[in-house]
This record gives structure tokens, sequence and C-alpha cells, in this order.
């Protein structure tokens, strides 16, 4: 992934050299997105493996109401962490192992630990592999967002370097707009500004928060399982 990476960059840096039209003013140029994105997309190619890669896009499913799979997991989490907590108190220890064997994957190490009267460090050592596991499916894709806001405006620099050296070389042509030229050589630097401040950076903290959310799902799990499993010690 990382040499496809690199002759993607190579590509797109070759690309920003390419001729293109510069006679007419607008906020729209299919080059400088080109540059911005790719260029973009090729680094976190560099960077990171093909899952990783692959998860950083697949991330933009969480954006949407009834596809991300973060905040509606973490919610069922809690539904299910509160629902067993409340029938192993109530003495319903039937119906709570029942719906604990039921339950995801961090619920039903709540079970286990409760029916074994673990210790708080057992406890901890478990919520922790947990913890760990969450971390590494989902912190290098948010992280991979986080860079994005980062490299959107160098990339931007990348299509305005490209665009004024365009411009110097073709200043002898006769009927070459100067204004334009240059206005379409700051595009760049606009697309690169606006994709990383207005369109990665919220996504990143937005994934960040999902994560967050998550980990704190798992420590409420683990303190549950503490007080119910110093409750049955008891």
């Amino acid at each position: 992934m990382q040499i496809i990476g690199l002759v993607c960059l190579v590509g797109v840096v070759l690309y920003g050299f390419s001729d293109r039209e510069m006679t007419q003013v607008s906020a729209i140029d299919l080059h400088a997105l080109v540059v911005v994105l790719g260029g973009c997309a090729a680094a976190i190619m560099t960077s990171s493996s093909a899952l990783t890669s692959l998860r950083t896009l697949l991330c933009l499913r969480e954006l949407l109401p009834f596809a991300g799979q973060l905040d509606r997991g973490t919610a069922q989490i809690e539904r299910e962490r509160t629902r067993f907590a409340e029938l192993w108190r109530d003495g319903k220890r039937a119906q709570a192992v029942d719906f604990a064997e039921r339950a995801t994957g961090p619920v039903r190490e709540m079970l286990r630990l409760v029916l074994a009267r673990a210790s708080e460090k057992r406890v901890s050592t478990v919520f922790l592999e947990l913890r760990h596991a969450e971390l590494e499916r989902w912190q290098p894709a948010t992280s991979n967002w986080e860079l994005l806001a980062r490299l959107g405006p160098s990339f931007g620099m990348v299509g305005t370097v490209t665009g004024m050296i365009q411009l110097f070389r073709n200043m002898g042509n006769e009927d070459l707009n100067i204004g334009a030229a240059i206005s379409l050589a700051l595009v760049a630097t606009l697309y690169g500004i606006a994709f990383g401040a207005g369109v990665a950076g919220p996504i990143g903290h937005y994934l960040r928060s999902l994560l967050d959310g998550r980990l704190g799902a798992l420590s409420r799990c683990r303190q549950t399982v503490i007080e119910l499993a110093e409750g049955e010690r008891g």
C-alpha cells in the first residue's frame, strides 16, 4: 500500500504541472480538486495499511443516521449493561444470565466475570483488553481524518505552487488572462483550507467523540462488574 501511495503522490504532483485552461475565472476547478483530494488520499495510503485506509473511508458511514456502527453499538452496550445490572440486582439471576448470553461481547464478559466473582484486578485486565481492541479498530482511522485536516491546506498549496509555475511558464503568451490564471491557481488553496477545516477536521472530531463514548461505555461496564462482583462476594 505504501508503494501505491508513493506512486499516487508522484502522479498528483505531475498532474499539477499538466496544462489546464486558464482563461476564465471560476470557483470550480477540477484540476485543483484532483490535486487536493488525490494528494490527501495518496498520503493516507502511504502512511497506512490497506485495512486502515479502507476503514478510513468506511468511517464516512458513521455520519449517516442509520448506517453508523460505532454510535449505535455504544448505545446498545449501554442499554444491555443497564438491563443486565437491573435484573441481577433484582435477584432475577436466571433472566440476567439468559439476557447476557444473547447480548454483545462486553455484556457477555460482564456475566462471566460476575459469575466468577472476579477480583477488581482481573476485571480491570479484561476490560483493558476490550479497550485496546476498540482502539486498535477505530483509532487509526480516526487519526487519519485528523491528519487529513492538516494535509488539506498543504496539498492546496501544492496545487497553488504548480499552478503559479504554469502561469509563469505561459506569461509570454499574448492571450493569457493574468487575473483568471492567478484566480485558478489560488482556488487550490481555497479547496485545501475548506477540505481541512470544513470537512476532515469536523469528521475527525466527531469520530473522536464517538470513540470516547465507546471507551466510556466500557469503563461503565467495568465499574458495574466490580460493584456486582463485590455484592456477590459480600
